[in-house]
């Protein structure tokens, strides 16, 4: 299939003219057609491998009728779906929205990964008193990011806002505030008893310069990606909360790295040596085939380092 044989491109080296690879000749524009979406991380490409051409004049309003009309379409003819038949409005709302935090995860994961170098401490930000609306809680979160602007002029942050059980926004930081600094200052060691083999531990422990709204806690994550893709993973995989609705699911400063993104059209030549050189001295660390439930289009997925 020709879709296997352009996916394989990764496994193999070609020789390219490097005036010749030139980003300006991929721009995306309303008009393009493309077969592969490449997606670059800093150190991290993810490869998406389509059938079909696709057309980047799709808007996001439109993905969401199609949702709509795949549901529509499958409550007549799919017994696994007979639950939307009861409610199906609801449903419907609850399928986009669950595709909305899929999204949002994995953005969210891109830029973590984008400015890996970045992180040095993972933050937890808690409140004293149960503050349950989430725009004064980020309005507490702005006078805190402000002061520690003031002070650290080049501060930055990826931040997951979240709920207690208690119903309290809580706030989660990537940031590249490092430990045991003026910011993050080291506190005394804490002596913590484990019932279970009747020990004690020391434990290194550091809050936060400027907090003054409750509880707050650092710890020190330099260069493990694996725990800070699994932090966002785990704070992000929740169930559908209707308190952050129309609120962000994650903010972050304006001088972090973005991921990019380019449209390839793998019959064409130059985006094929575009994409040749892209991947060159990469290897190939995660891949998946997945179900377009839209167009019920398998997709290739690889991810390269």
């Amino acid at each position: 299939m020709k879709n296997n044989e352009n996916k394989h491109i990764v496994c193999r080296t070609i020789q390219c003219d490097n005036n010749l690879l030139d980003s300006k000749h991929i721009t995306p524009t309303n008009k393009k057609l493309y077969n592969i979406k490449l997606v670059e991380c800093g150190d991290y490409i993810q490869i998406y491998f389509y059938n079909s051409k696709k057309l980047k004049s799709v808007k996001e309003n439109d993905e969401f009728n199609l949702i709509k009309k795949n549901i529509s379409n499958n409550c007549e003819n799919n017994d696994n779906n007979k639950i939307f038949l009861n409610d199906e409005n609801n449903s419907i709302d609850k399928n986009i929205e669950m595709r909305s935090i899929i999204r949002s995860k994995l953005q969210c994961q891109r830029i973590a990964k984008t400015n890996m170098k970045e992180w040095k401490s993972f933050i937890t930000l808690t409140f004293g008193d149960n503050i349950t609306n989430v725009k004064l809680a980020n309005k507490q979160f702005q006078y805190y990011r402000d002061k520690v602007k003031r002070v650290k002029k080049d501060f930055k942050y990826l931040c997951i806002p979240e709920f207690q059980k208690r119903g309290a926004v809580h706030y989660h930081l990537l940031t590249n505030i490092p430990c045991n600094s003026n910011l993050i200052p080291k506190r005394i060691l804490k002596n913590l008893y484990n019932p279970i083999n009747n020990t004690w531990k020391k434990l290194n422990y550091y809050d936060l310069k400027y907090w003054n709204n409750g509880f707050s806690s650092a710890e020190i994550i330099t260069g493990e990606v694996k725990k800070i893709i699994g932090y966002i993973a785990k704070y992000m995989t929740k169930n559908i909360d209707n308190r952050l609705f129309n609120h962000h699911r994650y903010f972050y400063s304006q001088n972090l790295q973005k991921p990019k993104e380019s449209f390839i059209n793998i019959d064409k030549k130059i985006e094929k040596e575009y994409l040749t050189k892209k991947l060159k001295n990469k290897t190939i660390i995660y891949e998946n085939d997945y179900l377009n439930p839209l167009t019920n289009e398998i997709i290739n997925f690889q991810e390269l380092i």
